[in-house]
């Protein structure tokens, strides 16, 4: 069977047009909590363990009563999460505290799920 000259082309082409348009699927944020109001600092860290939508939301849900976080974004497909805290009421050392802490299991066990790769 011949395969047509234009063919491997074409392929090549779509490819490429449709790498451009999903670029934007995984430059959005997986989560984007807003907790409080109001301007803040902002921390970006690297969190070994945040990988999905479902450990994104979990992630999150760690910060959701904690007095000076202000937003959470989290980027799954980078393993990056982006605070935006008050600095008086928190420090960048308790958010990465909290976030490595251990979680009990319903088996009585606790385990590490994240863990803080990089902070600026």
């Amino acid at each position: 069977m011949k395969i047509p000259k234009y063919f491997v082309p074409l392929i090549v082409l779509i490819a490429l047009v449709g790498g451009y348009f999903l670029r934007t699927a995984f430059t959005q944020p997986t989560t984007n909590v807003v907790v409080g109001s109001g301007e803040g600092m902002t921390l970006d860290c690297i969190v070994d363990g945040v990988k999905c939508k479902g450990t994104a939301e979990f992630f999150t849900s760690l910060y959701k009563d904690k007095p000076g976080i202000k937003r959470i974004e989290t980027f799954a497909s980078d393993h990056r999460v982006v605070f935006t805290f008050d600095p008086e009421l928190i420090t960048p050392m308790r958010i990465r505290n909290i976030m490595e802490a251990q979680i009990p299991l319903e088996d009585g066990t606790t385990v590490q799920a994240f863990k803080c790769v990089s902070m600026e």
